[in-house]
């Protein structure tokens, strides 16, 4: 979230406490992270915590949520549903039906008009958004109090998990991101970004402050002056963004722009033709300092390739942070196979606007996953085969199961009741009492033009087992969408899916080998292949496209939600008419 080029730590209550009151980061903020306690002591304080409350987790949760719902039980929300009579869970779940967003909306707009005590006790602190892979903004209260959870339980254990499984990777992070765009509701109350992810390294030294920056800068030339600050210190110890796409584009504007980078460290300044106003320029330019043997070091590993570079720019990195999100298996595994191979890639939360679901307390795995952390909202589980009900049966967090797939629904402390968060994970095992998952897939992103339902995590797996049938080719972005979507644009056939996908070793693809994806689709999924049959499913459309144009439309979503590029995440299935145009628009074939 914040543009920090510095060693930092930005966790949640911090960030969100200098957006709601407009301060700004400079050296006070040391002794003020110090106070919200990371000291070694504090972290394994808050880490035995947690190991504490997934022993006893159904007590716990039990007590949170009577807890907020005596808090919240004078509310016009509150006296509605009668909160004052709900005393255990189970009275809780019989009297309160599940909800979705859209039953909140019409209290959230008189929250955001500055009405009190209709949602949530009182004035919320902050409204925060998230404009998820839509570009569609979505809004929920927050407190002071909730920034604090999210950093002792979340926070501030997975600090205390990067220490002892990294040493040494504490000491200097640099975090690549973009300044932080808050807005206002009608009434004042800040509105700002879902903080996706959080920098975690000790503000011990200032190494580098916040690099000056103007708002006609593109973003491209904002990573790339955040590029050449970060090339020049190789005592840097861990990377940071806030989805690994991110880390992604960074990376292919190194392998772009080296040449330049080198030149500008040498001689100490920043490249000409960027187009950055003068007075942010000669900024930039006075905190740069000529050096000529660090130019030739970075040369001389640039001239050895890009595979592994990471560790060879830095080699005292210990470990790269970035949160993982829906549909950023590619992105991830494509850093991993490449520029970052030898360095660990660590997600440390699984959180949302809604609220901190989890911790990933094993950050060497290669698949991320998260333990439930009891105290931060009260849990509820949909097995996944009847979660096409208006109001199915829940189980709680007690009563879940391991290899068992479930739609998350939580309570929490800041105005949602039985909310249907639209994830779906994994149970994968137990850390003592409280469950540990793995994401798998978001509802909204799932495909269905005739009830086929086929997730985006099906959809990936079956399109990177067909590119593997594609001679030579290797998948670098992809997105699809619904015909419907479209509209005309599609052609007016039977609805049917729309494919757009980059390509790394081949320029284009036989009908045949378009069609292979269809024909993969259907031996995966009967469902699918039964409607083709019949004639109500059309054949896939695959196109080929480039990866600016899936740039583009995250900068388009982006634009929608009003936030910086690094607060949206890649639209794997594409549910806006506006990006879906965009990105038909660029298609090569």
């Amino acid at each position: 979230m914040y543009s920090l080029i510095i060693t930092s730590v930005t966790c949640v209550s911090i960030l969100l406490l200098l957006l709601w009151h407009g301060k700004r980061v400079n050296r006070w903020m040391s002794d003020l992270t110090f106070r919200w306690g990371l000291t070694a002591l504090s972290r394994e304080k808050h880490r035995k915590s947690l190991e504490r409350d997934t022993s006893n987790t159904q007590d716990i949760q039990e007590k949170l949520l009577l807890e907020t719902l005596e808090k919240h039980q004078n509310t016009e929300y509150g006296l509605k549903h009668n909160f004052q009579s709900l005393r255990d869970v189970s009275s809780f779940q019989k009297q309160h039906p599940l909800t979705q967003y859209t039953d909140y909306k019409d209290y959230l707009q008189r929250t955001s008009q500055g009405e009190e005590n209709v949602l949530v006790q009182g004035r919320p602190t902050a409204l925060v958004a998230t404009a998820g892979t839509s570009g569609n903004r979505s809004m929920v209260p927050i407190s002071h109090k909730s920034a604090a959870d999210r950093f002792n339980q979340g926070t501030a254990v997975y600090l205390e998990i990067i220490n002892n499984t990294f040493p040494g990777a504490l000491e200097k992070g640099f975090k690549f991101t973009f300044p932080p765009t808050v807005h206002h509701s009608d009434a004042g109350i800040p509105v700002i970004p879902c903080p996706s992810t959080f920098s975690a390294s000790f503000l011990k030294d200032f190494s580098c402050p916040p690099l000056p920056v103007h708002p006609t800068m593109s973003y491209r030339e904002r990573l790339y002056t955040q590029l050449l600050f970060s090339l020049r210190d190789p005592a840097i110890s861990m990377l940071e963004a806030n989805f690994f796409w991110l880390l992604r584009y960074m990376f292919s504007i190194l392998e772009d722009c080296w040449e330049s980078l080198v030149t500008d460290i040498q001689k100490g300044r920043l490249n000409t033709e960027l187009k950055v106003p003068l007075e942010t320029r000669q900024q930039i330019e006075d905190m740069l300092v000529p050096d000529a043997p660090r130019a030739s070091e970075l040369h001389s590993q640039f001239q050895k390739g890009f595979h592994g570079i990471v560790k060879r720019l830095w080699p005292k990195l210990q470990v790269i942070l970035a949160m993982e999100s829906g549909g950023s298996d590619l992105d991830r595994q494509i850093l991993q196979d490449g520029v970052c191979q030898g360095i660990p890639v660590y997600s440390p939360m699984y959180c949302a606007a809604e609220g901190l679901i989890g911790v990933n307390i094993w950050p060497i795995e290669d698949v991320p996953q998260y333990v439930l952390c009891p105290r931060s909202v009260f849990f509820e589980f949909i097995p996944v085969d009847i979660s096409d009900q208006e109001q199915p049966t829940t189980l709680c967090i007690q009563d879940v199961s391991a290899d068992n797939a479930y739609e998350l629904v939580i309570t929490n402390r800041n105005g949602l009741y039985r909310y249907r968060l639209g994830d779906v994970v994994r149970v994968t095992g137990f850390n003592n009492q409280s469950p540990i998952v793995t994401f798998l897939y978001r509802k909204s992103q799932t495909l269905n033009v005739r009830g086929e339902r086929i997730s985006e995590r099906d959809f990936y797996k079956t399109l990177r087992s067909t590119v593997n049938m594609w001679s030579g080719a290797a998948l670098l972005h992809y997105c699809c969408l619904e015909s419907t979507v479209l509209g005309p644009l599609s052609g007016g056939s039977d609805p049917h899916y729309e494919v757009f996908v980059a390509l790394k070793g081949v320029r284009n693809l036989t009908e045949d080998q378009r069609y292979k994806l269809d024909q993969t689709l259907q031996e995966h999924f009967p469902v699918y292949k039964s409607f083709r049959f019949k004639g109500s499913i059309g054949p896939v459309r695959v196109h080929l496209t480039t990866s600016k144009s899936f740039l583009r439309v995250l900068e388009l979503a982006a634009k929608l939600s009003g936030f910086s590029l690094d607060c949206v995440q890649p639209p794997r299935t594409v549910k806006s008419k506006e990006m879906a145009e965009l990105i038909w628009k660029q298609a090569l074939s």
